[in-house]
């Protein structure tokens, strides 16, 4: 009898708890339902069996919800499930594995446009399905590029989203030649959402939680600046193997947290908010925001007349010749800088002084 009871409660153990090992081919089976993956490669949940997010915090409510993302891997290939419900829109996974290109913005891409741009995270491959159809499509940025993708039709895939199903999951099985030929990857990134189904929609909702929140308006432009980032390879010799995927797994901003509304802290300007172009002067300010997000500036004279765009030096700094739009040195007098969150949650006004 205690042989018996041991026995079982080995095989409960190995149910509940699996490791990254050589070749996972025979536990892992792509068939839309994520069962297969163990607590400990679910990357929204801690190490006591805890969510790390409300699995219904969609704007759209719980029938259209990113409820998790399941990663691990073998020598071959990495396995990916997103957990989700679909009700007549789309759900997307986007992974980031070169911090040296990648989508910038959803919207100017040449398929799935989207409105939402990224921040810190520059996706080098996306998948994506929609409510009811069972084999998502998988993509890849042209390399070097930022709005060109390509799709990749060899690649195991399978979704079981059917319109109002709680249970429904995305699966891919990516061989890490695809992802990265020849070369070993260190890391990758992850970021899942669920879109409208139509071009330059929003997101309600994704996973992890995005800091500034989600648009409940499927138009809303939003900035995503959250992501689940997991250690794949620790020396360089290929992926890890007997690791447990979320012991591996840190985000660049923990989830659960209430999201932050954006705001503009300061605006720093260089050499004061006076100068004079006719002797080749310019100037130079920097944003201060307290969360990431794009901006751009534009200049209006006191009358609100629009002059010029700030030309940008670098994310959040810029710099003025004193110049209008046609090339032309502007009056003296006073000029108004108007910074505008590319999400439309924020504008700012700053007053400068041009002289002879």
């Amino acid at each position: 009898m205690q042989k018996i009871i041991l026995i079982i409660a080995l095989s409960s153990i190995s149910i509940c708890f699996a490791i990254t090992g050589e070749d996972l081919s025979n536990r892992i089976i792509i068939d839309g339902f994520s069962h297969d993956f163990t607590i400990d490669e679910e990357i929204l949940t801690d190490s006591l069996g805890s969510l790390l997010e409300s699995p219904a915090d969609s704007y759209w409510g719980e029938y259209n919800d990113i409820k998790q993302i399941n990663v691990t891997w073998d020598a071959s290939y990495l396995y990916l499930a997103v957990d989700a419900c679909s009700w007549d829109n789309n759900v997307m996974l986007f992974i980031d594995i070169d911090d040296e290109y990648g989508i910038k913005d959803m919207s100017e891409v040449n398929a799935w446009q989207r409105s939402f741009k990224f921040y810190n995270f520059s996706p080098d491959f996306l998948v994506g399905t929609w409510d009811t159809n069972d084999i998502p499509q998988f993509w890849k940025v042209q390399e070097g590029g930022t709005m060109q993708v390509e799709q990749i039709p060899t690649i195991e895939t399978l979704a079981t989203f059917d319109t109002g199903n709680l249970e429904g999951a995305m699966e891919i099985k990516i061989a890490w030649e695809i992802l990265k030929p020849g070369r070993s990857i260190e890391h990758i990134k992850l970021l899942s959402v669920i879109t409208s189904g139509d071009d330059y929609s929003s997101s309600p909702d994704c996973a992890p939680d995005n800091l500034g929140g989600m648009a409940n308006e499927s138009g809303q432009m939003v900035v995503l600046d959250n992501y689940a980032e997991i250690l794949i390879d620790n020396d360089g010799d290929g992926p890890d193997m007997d690791v447990e995927p979320q012991k591996r797994t840190t985000f660049y901003k923990k989830p659960p947290f209430e999201a932050i509304p954006l705001l503009i802290n300061d605006v720093i300007f260089t050499n004061g908010k006076t100068f004079a172009p006719s002797i080749e002067e310019e100037i130079n300010f920097e944003l201060v925001s307290n969360r990431a997000s794009e901006f751009s500036v534009e200049i209006f004279d006191v009358n609100g007349k629009f002059i010029d765009y700030a030309e940008k030096s670098d994310d959040l700094e810029w710099s003025w010749d004193g110049k209008n739009d046609n090339e032309s040195f502007v009056p003296f007098g006073i000029y108004i800088l108007r910074f505008i969150a590319d999400s439309g949650e924020v504008s700012h006004k700053e007053a400068v002084v041009v002289i002879k």
